[in-house]
């Protein structure tokens, strides 16, 4: 959860700033998300991610399943095939992170260009929501609308989201997929909350300064690192290390 939460704070600096950025502030300046009410955008944004979560985790049971072993075995008690699948999927999912790392610095194209045109008929349907301007009420039902189109802004295409998701099949566990995913969601509201918040306040685009995309490149690379390490360490490559009672890979 730890590795999942620090690619969504690194990644949302160099990657969502971009990304997600227009689609931020865009729903932030809606009237019926003036002051607290923004936050139920990012709110559904996140429910999303944690329900993409736990698919990902029963994916990754239903792996478990088929090798026929229970997900709640103690580790050490793992026969040694299933160790070295778990050790194959914490390397899957540090090839995303790492890819996406170097998409930041450029070197590679970015993910969701693969997806060019559903992400863009994507936008253009969330651009359309903006158009609401209709005053925060009493009723409930603007309150139900943000959560809602929160919702739908989590199912966005994003190749960051994709490397969390491969995070998530590696608990095996539907309730860890789920968690994995809040904290990745948890790590990109910093970001997220922010460019909404600046959107209402200045109507504007927030400028990042130009360290901070390849330091969040660099960021989101070290979490790919880790999880190769993990997935290595399964394998006997490399030994475990362990930071107090966290296991770091």
């Amino acid at each position: 959860m730890l590795a999942a939460f620090l690619l969504g704070l690194f990644g949302s600096f160099g990657h969502c700033a971009g990304m997600c950025g227009g689609v931020a502030i865009l729903l932030g300046r809606r009237a019926d998300a003036a002051g607290w009410r923004v936050l139920l955008l990012h709110l559904g944004r996140v429910s999303s991610y944690a329900v993409l979560g736990g698919l990902a985790g029963g994916v990754g049971f239903a792996v478990q399943g088929a090798l026929g072993h229970g997900m709640h075995a103690e580790p050490t008690s793992l026969p040694p095939f299933l160790t070295r699948t778990q050790g194959m999927l914490a390397l899957l999912a540090a090839l995303p992170a790492i890819y996406m790392g170097l998409a930041l610095l450029g070197f590679v194209p970015s993910p969701e260009l693969l997806l060019q045109g559903l992400t863009r008929r994507w936008g253009e349907a969330m651009r359309r929501h903006t158009r609401a301007a209709s005053p925060p009420t009493a009723s409930m039902r603007p309150l139900i609308s943000l959560y809602g189109l929160g919702l739908l802004w989590g199912l966005l295409p994003c190749g960051l989201v994709w490397a969390g998701l491969l995070l998530a099949v590696t608990t095996g566990s539907p309730w860890g997929g789920a968690a994995v995913m809040l904290g990745f969601g948890a790590g990109t509201l910093a970001l997220g909350l922010s460019m909404s918040l600046f959107g209402q306040w200045r109507g504007g685009r927030p400028l990042l300064l130009p360290w901070v995309r390849p330091a969040a490149a660099v960021l989101v690379m070290l979490v790919g690192v880790q999880m190769a390490l993990r997935g290595l360490a399964a394998w006997g490559w490399v030994a475990h290390r362990h930071l107090g009672g966290m296991m770091l890979w």
